[in-house]
């Protein structure tokens, strides 16, 4: 799966069929998004994924639960399907991707509905993957024993750190106005008319949101609703079957010249030629695009 927003995946040789029974690290990745930039990934049967922010705070969108994590946070999701993670204002965020029993021994008590919030614990998930990056750049391949090692080791760091069940204070950095403006952005950007619309659904004057908003996210409102969208038209363009027309509709905007002016101007590059560069790039991108968009479960 090539990388759009970030490095591309860490992918440790495979383990044995002993070994990988019981704990296997079978991906990675370290991504750098900017504000209101996104990211498709799948955890599929036994799949474990390890969320962490490094610097930044980040949404982790999956089977409709929605969940913020801040700097240092952490979560983990099981066998969850396809799951989108947003940056909210700009950062750097690590995954890392556990199978075998091991990490159901350890971490089933703390999970809940296939999720579990770890508020101090982002630290663990950065660690992990940042010495995967290392190692990667300077001893490929990774062999499975050290990936396997790196994984217990994060593992452990789970298994003894404070969990926070649901409905208990995340101590979120962002107001809850921000926040609650943030995650209708998320889920309704497509339908959303502008920052007049959003205000008053917030029940706030525009003048404060966009205030509030920018002091806390370090953009406009507005602003971030632009990007939100020209993000997810990247990961529409990639789609075998893609318009310009189609993805134009379906990101909010007004009509397609009006979102080939602003994608251009987002991004450096037309709709079209970011259509041919994301065509170019294999059938990886295509995949990641139909999980988006709902065509694979």
């Amino acid at each position: 799966m090539a990388a759009q927003n970030g490095s591309g995946p860490i992918h440790p040789a495979p383990p044995d069929e002993a070994l990988g029974s019981l704990l296997a690290l079978t991906g990675a990745r370290v991504l750098s998004l900017p504000a209101g930039g996104s990211y498709t990934d799948y955890g599929g049967d036994g799949d474990y994924w390890f969320i962490g922010s490094a610097r930044g705070s980040l949404t982790v969108d999956s089977h409709s639960q929605y969940t913020i994590l801040d700097p240092g946070q952490a979560l983990v999701l099981y066998q969850c399907g396809a799951f989108t993670v947003d940056s909210v204002d700009g950062g750097q965020y690590m995954l890392v991707k556990l199978v075998g029993e091991l990490p159901g021994r350890l971490l089933g008590s703390k999970m809940e509905g296939g999720r579990a919030f770890f508020p101090k614990s982002g630290p663990a998930v950065q660690k992990a993957a940042m010495a995967l990056r290392v190692l990667e750049e300077e001893y490929p391949p990774i062999g499975a024993c050290t990936a396997s090692g790196l994984a217990y080791s994060m593992l452990m760091e789970f298994y003894n750190a404070p969990v926070a069940r649901a409905g208990e204070e995340t101590g979120s950095r962002l107001s809850p106005l921000v926040e609650a403006a943030v995650s209708i952005i998320q889920e309704e950007f497509p339908f959303l008319e502008g920052v007049d619309e959003l205000a008053q659904r917030l029940e706030v004057s525009k003048a404060h949101l966009i205030r509030t908003f920018s002091r806390k996210v370090g953009l406009s409102p507005g602003k971030y609703i632009t990007r939100t969208r020209v993000e997810y038209a990247k990961l529409l363009l990639q789609g075998d079957e893609a318009s310009i027309t189609y993805v134009a509709e379906a990101s909010g905007f007004a009509n397609a010249n009006y979102f080939a002016k602003v994608f251009h101007r987002e991004t450096g590059m037309s709709p079209s030629e970011y259509l041919q560069s994301a065509q170019g790039q294999g059938t990886d991108l295509g995949i990641r695009a139909r999980i988006r968009m709902g065509q694979i479960d």
